[in-house]
């Protein structure tokens, strides 16, 4: 009889089983399969889920590497530069910046999700902008490609498990719903990216496979994500064989195909459309699963 391993999970449920159902044939030589979680611990712990479960890394660990701020002061730390905007912590800091004055700044809070409760200023505004507590300022990142005459942002796929880093071989792209006007400080413009589940809504996903030359963009991503492992060092350390990451790494492709990375999702969301759960995500969560359970790297990941 096949081995069934137990699952927990309280996120992307039916991505995990439509993930499971696809390796199936793979595993049906086991005689024990480990149990597995997806379980979000900001929901509280789960006391079924112990040691001998694959589990998500401890949550203060996700949480620290979900903090904008915190990924700020590691990339100037480490005296990373080009991989990220620049950020600031100060207005002054901003102001004093080279250029200051013909760029648009992003207000972002340090911890958020989906493009929420972010602001973008000119300089004029930002010179009487007050700025809250648990906030960063991101310098615009110029010369970006466009689709369809609108700003794109994409989404990498990144898994981490045994001290090793891996890309998967595609992400997707949210592209925003007006024309794009670089001196835009309008939500629409450049953040907006609500009702992208309506199929008649002006807000468009689809794979990042399906931008123009995606393999030049690709092998530039690789490289961002090698450079981008010295700022995710904890995360990395914190998995093992039993317990993993999964990263939604946000960047914007300039004309050149090179990626600036604009935000790391320790937490991100593996639930979007009908065909972006079908093509993208269960995809995903299948090689998740497959070098997972049968200790061989899944040909969609390349190790980093």
């Amino acid at each position: 009889m096949t081995a069934q391993p137990k699952i927990i999970v309280n996120r992307a449920g039916n991505i995990v089983d439509a993930a499971f159902t696809k390796i199936a044939g793979k595993l049906l030589f086991f005689s024990y399969l480990r149990p597995f979680s997806y379980w979000d611990n900001y929901y509280g712990e789960h006391a079924e889920i112990t040691n001998d479960f694959f589990r998500l890394l401890h949550y203060p660990t996700i949480q620290e590497h979900d903090d904008k701020g915190n990924i700020a002061r590691k990339v100037t730390a480490l005296g990373i530069d080009g991989l990220f905007p620049a950020t600031y912590f100060s207005t002054s800091d901003a102001l004093k910046s080279a250029g200051a004055h013909e760029k648009i700044w992003f207000i972002k809070p340090t911890y958020s999700t989906s493009g929420k409760g972010i602001q973008c200023l000119t300089h004029e505004e930002l010179k009487t902008f007050e700025l809250p507590r648990s906030h960063i300022i991101q310098e615009q990142v110029t010369n970006i490609e466009l689709m369809n005459e609108r700003k794109y942002t994409a989404r990498a796929y990144v898994f981490v498990f045994n001290n090793k880093v891996y890309l998967y071989d595609d992400g997707f792209v949210m592209i925003h719903g007006v024309p794009y006007a670089p001196n835009a400080t309008d939500s629409l413009t450049q953040v907006e990216h609500s009702g992208y589940a309506d199929a008649d809504g002006a807000v468009k996903m689809m794979r990042m496979s399906e931008l123009p030359h995606f393999s030049k963009k690709t092998e530039k991503l690789k490289k961002a994500i090698q450079t981008l492992k010295p700022v995710i060092a904890n995360f990395i350390e914190a998995s093992s064989a039993t317990e993993y990451g999964l990263l939604g790494i946000d960047l914007l492709f300039d004309k050149n195909h090179k990626p600036t990375l604009i935000e790391i999702n320790a937490k991100a969301n593996f639930v979007h459309t009908d065909v972006i759960n079908d093509s993208l995500n269960a995809p995903f969560f299948s090689a998740v699963l497959n070098t997972l359970y049968t200790n061989q790297t899944d040909p969609r990941l390349t190790e980093i």
